[in-house]
């Protein structure tokens, strides 16, 4: 008997094993077949800034640069060394081959919906259904999960593999949880091992993709709530679960307390506040919410920079209600939970899943990859409802008209992830439609400029920019763009770059200000057009520096602060732009180009000390991040020579 049930959580469905294998190969081979079509996509947005580092230093071609790559990313606290580990599958170089990234992504996609599916057949199982209904009802949650329109953005915007790759590994995580829960009484040492593989490795590879991984732990703290509540873990097992999930649970909690000052700076960058925030959220989870239970291909994209502020209850009118809603599902979930425990495990997945970024810190307001994973608990129960009620003993003609309306929500499914993976894969159609769709957008607007450079229409690109700036009168970035553009097209702009700097109305929210000060440079050292002189740019750039900026940008603002006193031959003022860089990030690469510019005026004395300033640096890098002492050694050597010969 004691292996019989062991067994069991390995068996398939009984009586229909060859039925589900053949359910599950066509639903990967239709993701295959709708998502074709994208592949061909461009790359995006944060795919550039994030994999241009593929091409510095060679390369990718060494451990040195691969130690770089990897763990040098920024994106959050933990580097992403996972997600950034899995692009060197595709590319070690720069530029890389977009479709063979894209077509990485899509079978991550696919793995997903595998583990979703196995997930959720143990789930179902729990939930006392029979092997051939769920199965069933497993292989319906992923087939509305692997066609879902509003997962298109996710699998074809290479960046979110970050996304992909924390929800593949936190659903392998709760399959050994709940498999685990399955064997806990008849095999104890097989649900001990089942629950360390939960956390190591798959908790923590979920976490080292993307910091939502940590999240997974309010998942499994949820079901422990829910379904096994009268099933409490005992042992070895219940330590498991307070030192495996509930402490590091308080830990993240923690850490999120103590981090919350700096993150609540940032609000400073943003043209809202904290409030703002959270009642602009109760409106986009909504959103998220109607687009999940209704598929859709219309309204989806990368864009939503220009989605409304909630300035008010009432401001929009739809706030109010919004938040009223979200109020009314999270107490019915409470109150419901031993009633309807399905219903409340989808809510107390889906709000958990948004607990993040769509909470108290300041990032961006709405981006579509924030469901992939948190959709599953929704779609579960919808699957689930909808196969209680084929079961019931309701009339056959409410069960038939049940089945249409399944019907018609798969369909419409793979049909709007057919039509937007088309849109997709062809770039001037794409990045039109998003144009067109969102004319209040600067995103949507200067991403179709920036491909109507490349195709050599220069006219219609400035007509694009001048659209953001028709909504953005004063927002610097759209202003640099345009001013730059003219500047390297030969068009002509109705402002210069002193009327930027004297304008008391100039506002910068929408994009990184140091993006556009790098193309001003390169445009003046190339002397590509006429510039003013070099008070009216240090005019500019003080200006600019008057912006509430992130430490890391304000290092880099400090940069190319020092880069223009450079190019007029400004050395000390150069000197002390970067050494103020160096306050704000004090790595090892500022005062080694510091060091160079010292030598470069036959300072050499002082390169030494700026030489030693940097092995400091260098000392108290990140481990995991490659050294640069030979470099500064090297440097050294040559500086002692040439002082030397002095």
């Amino acid at each position: 008997m004691e292996n019989k049930h062991y067994l069991s959580f390995f068996s398939r469905p009984a009586g229909t094993e060859v039925y589900f294998g053949i359910g599950l190969a066509v639903l990967v081979l239709l993701t295959l077949a709708l998502y074709w079509p994208g592949m061909t996509s461009p790359l995006l947005l944060d795919d550039i800034s994030n994999l241009r580092p593929l091409g510095e230093n060679g390369g990718v071609n060494s451990l040195e640069t691969l130690r770089q790559f990897v763990f040098s990313n920024s994106a959050g606290p933990t580097g992403r060394p996972v997600s950034m580990l899995s692009f060197l599958i595709d590319a070690q170089d720069w530029p890389p081959y977009p479709p063979a990234m894209k077509y990485t992504n899509l079978m991550i996609h696919c793995l997903c919906g595998l583990a979703i599916c196995w997930f959720c057949f143990l789930l179902a199982q729990h939930l006392n259904m029979s092997q051939a209904h769920s199965g069933q009802l497993a292989l319906l949650v992923t087939a509305l999960w692997l066609l879902h329109p509003l997962n298109t953005s996710t699998t074809l915007y290479v960046i979110q593999r970050m996304t992909q790759l924390m929800a593949l590994f936190a659903s392998l995580s709760l399959v050994c949880y709940l498999s685990a829960r399955r064997v806990i009484e008849y095999s104890p040492r097989a649900a001990t091992a089942l629950l360390c593989l939960a956390l190591f490795p798959f908790a923590l590879l979920s976490l080292l993709s993307k910091e939502n991984g940590a999240l997974l732990l309010l998942l499994i703290v949820s079901m422990e709530l829910l379904f096994f509540w009268q099933q409490p873990l005992i042992g070895l097992h219940r330590w498991w679960y307070r030192v495996g999930v509930l402490l590091p649970l308080l830990i993240v909690v923690a850490y999120l307390a103590v981090s919350a000052p700096d993150s609540l700076v940032l609000y400073e960058t943003r043209d809202f506040h904290l409030g703002e925030r959270l009642l602009t959220q109760t409106r986009v989870l909504s959103a998220y919410l109607w687009k999940i239970l209704v598929p859709t291909a219309f309204g989806n994209g990368l864009f939503y920079d220009n989605f409304a502020i909630s300035r008010s209850l009432l401001d929009p009118i739809t706030t109010l209600p919004s938040l009223l809603f979200i109020a009314a599902l999270l107490s019915s979930a409470f109150i419901w939970r031993r009633k309807i425990p399905v219903y409340s495990f989808a809510v107390l997945w889906f709000f958990p899943m948004h607990l993040l970024e769509s909470s108290y810190m300041p990032l961006e307001i709405y981006f579509e990859h924030r469901n992939y994973l948190a959709m599953v608990g929704p779609i579960f129960a919808v699957a689930w409802y909808f196969r209680q009620g084929l079961s019931s003993n309701i009339a056959e003609h409410l069960k038939q008209s049940l089945r249409i309306l399944l019907a018609v929500i798969a369909f419409l499914a793979a049909w709007s992830t057919w039509a937007l993976t088309n849109l997709w894969s062809e770039a001037a159609v794409l990045y039109s439609y998003w144009a067109e769709q969102r004319p209040d957008s600067i995103r949507a607007q200067l991403t179709y400029s920036e491909y109507l450079r490349v195709v050599d229409l220069p006219e219609a690109a400035m007509e694009r920019i001048e659209i953001a700036r028709s909504y953005h009168p004063n927002e610097v970035t759209v202003l640099l763009n345009q001013w730059n553009y003219a500047c390297e097209s030969g068009l002509t702009v109705t402002y210069s770059l002193a009327d930027i700097s004297a304008n008391p109305d100039l506002e910068y929210y929408r994009d990184d200000i140091n993006h556009h000060l790098r193309i001003l440079l390169e445009n003046l050292i190339s002397r590509r057009c006429d510039y003013p002189d070099l008070q009216t740019l240090v005019k500019l750039f003080t200006r600019i520096g008057e912006f509430s900026l992130s430490t890391p940008r304000r290092s880099s603002y400090q940069v190319f602060f020092s880069d223009l006193y450079v190019f007029y031959g400004m050395l000390n003022q150069a000197l002390i732009s970067l050494t103020r860089a160096f306050e704000l990030n004090p790595v090892p690469q500022i005062p080694i180009r510091q060091a160079i510019l010292s030598a470069s005026a036959g300072n050499y004395g002082e390169s030494l000390v700026f030489l030693e300033r940097a092995k400091l640096a260098d000392q108290s890098r990140n481990p995991l991040l490659p050294s640069v002492m030979s470099e500064i050694s090297r440097l050294e050597n040559d500086f002692q020579r040439l002082d030397v010969a002095n």
